[in-house]
């Protein structure tokens, strides 16, 4: 039963991955034709951890689980969090009040909805990962039961 957990988890949190991606391009785009432009303090936050990192997580997944479940946790926690802030939280211009007067409206409306998708896919990922890193933990508690480890 783990094991085809396990499988799903991965699966899940792959597909998540693979969203997030491409989401974040779109996403991206739009920042760009709004002319609504990251500092380069929040480049140096956005590429490596909301852009590179799940990738990176993902691609490790189906060979280091744990490393891979443990990147895909932290990159989307983080991710989560600059998201939620930026977006949603501090008066900014990539604020999605503050996106949604912007021209052209087309481009403002997918900058909108892609970062609901973002917190949204952001918040599933952190949690699949979360839920695959508990399943480690339980099967190595039964181990160590099991050994008098």
């Amino acid at each position: 039963m783990k094991n085809q957990n396990s499988c799903t988890l991965k699966s899940t949190a792959l597909g998540l991955v693979g969203f997030h991606f491409l989401t974040v391009v779109v996403h991206s785009i739009a920042h760009e034709i709004l002319s609504v432009k990251a500092t380069p303090a929040q480049l140096a936050f956005i590429v490596p951890v909301i852009i590179f990192a799940p990738v990176m997580a993902g691609l490790m997944l189906p060979k280091f689980s744990k490393a891979g479940a443990v990147m895909l946790l932290v990159s989307m926690l983080g991710s989560l969090v600059f998201g939620l802030y930026y977006h949603f939280i501090a008066s900014t211009p990539d604020h999605v009040t503050h996106v949604a007067r912007l021209h052209p409206a087309f481009w403002s409306a997918m900058f909108q909805i892609t970062a609901y998708l973002l917190l949204a896919s952001e918040a599933l990922g952190a949690m699949v990962a979360g839920l695959s890193l508990a399943g480690w933990s339980q099967s190595f508690k039964r181990y160590a039961v099991r050994t008098d480890f």
